[in-house]
């Protein structure tokens, strides 16, 4: 019987040490900021939806406004760890607001057929919401319709997807970290076949989000489907603003860091920040994400980049409405 306590004990000892190490994650401090997040809700179709905002001390007149999208069994309060509290830095910094929505069930409902959460089952009205958003902030805020962007991580990203496929002029440009289009056999979205500004952040040794394409799972559960490859991706979006196939331009900023871009005149940007060695998480230098997800790469900001990305980005074609 001790010798049985003392196996228990053992093993519950090199289960909280794998826990440490590779789960646990504490979350850094806030930053000191101009003002303070706000939560508020709004009713689109029959659901209340929760979100939280900010909106710097000083901004300019008619200000962008930044959406940014949590993952999958993840909250709007997850994200804002995740990227390091980054974004109200940049806000602050930039003039902008920031807007964290919160998924249905901590879910989106996004465009891979195989996904079986309630968001997708109960065909939740996302794309709605994100635009009843934009409409309460254009009146209360009087931000810039044309001026909207929308960033999302992992699932959120795959809303991100959504919107650029089926509405491409309610956001001036769409961000996605850690997520690949789906392959048509796991796509459940119309695409409206119309250009839109999209970038692309992907880790190449991401455990989830496989970064060559193939099946994408939560380490082997919660079966989402199939994704294309990260090229494929924006090969895609590139190919719907009439570009070639090959990038306009690369470059590599560090030995950790690829860059392609599209770009031209009068066109949509579409882009891919493809991280040698990075994972399925938000690169920036002031969170540590679990060590499961993978590896962080050091020197990049993809907060940063994601804003400079948007700053460039032409107003939306038409201004968006619900």
């Amino acid at each position: 019987m001790k010798k049985l306590i003392r196996i228990s004990v053992v093993v519950l000892g090199l289960l909280a040490c794998l826990h440490a190490y590779f789960v646990y994650a504490p979350r850094p401090n806030p930053p000191t900021l101009s003002a303070t997040l706000q939560h508020d809700h709004i009713q689109v179709a029959a659901l209340d939806r929760q979100y939280s905002y900010y909106v710097p001390k000083q901004l300019p007149a008619n200000p962008p406004l930044l959406f940014v999208l949590h993952g999958s069994l993840q909250t709007s309060d997850d994200i804002r760890a995740y990227t390091g509290y980054e974004f109200e830095r940049l806000a602050d910094a930039k003039g902008f607001i920031v807007v964290y929505p919160q998924g249905f069930e901590n879910n989106w409902n996004d465009c891979r057929k195989a996904a079986d959460y309630a968001a997708r089952t109960q065909n939740v009205d996302d794309k709605g919401f994100i635009a009843a958003l934009i409409q309460r902030f254009a009146e209360q805020q009087h931000i810039d319709p044309s001026r909207t962007f929308l960033t999302g991580y992992s699932s959120g990203g795959h809303l991100g997807f959504r919107l650029a496929l089926e509405q491409p002029d309610l956001l001036a440009g769409v961000a996605a970290v850690s997520a690949s289009l789906p392959t048509n056999d796991n796509l459940a979205c119309q695409s409206s076949g119309k250009p839109a500004s999209v970038l692309v952040i992907n880790g190449t040794d991401d455990p989830i989000n496989p970064f060559n394409g193939g099946k994408v799972t939560l380490f082997g559960l919660g079966n989402r489907g199939t994704v294309r490859s990260s090229a494929d991706t924006v090969a895609y979006f590139a190919g719907l603003a009439g570009y070639p196939a090959l990038a306009t331009a690369q470059q590599e900023s560090s030995a950790n860091v690829r860059f392609q871009h599209w770009q031209a005149a009068g066109k949509h940007e579409v882009a891919l920040y493809a991280l040698a060695g990075g994972g399925h998480l938000v690169p920036q230098p002031i969170y540590r994400a679990p060590r499961l997800l993978g590896h962080n790469t050091e020197g990049f900001n993809a907060p940063e980049a994601i804003w400079a990305f948007f700053a460039r980005q032409p107003r939306a074609i038409t201004p968006p409405s619900p």
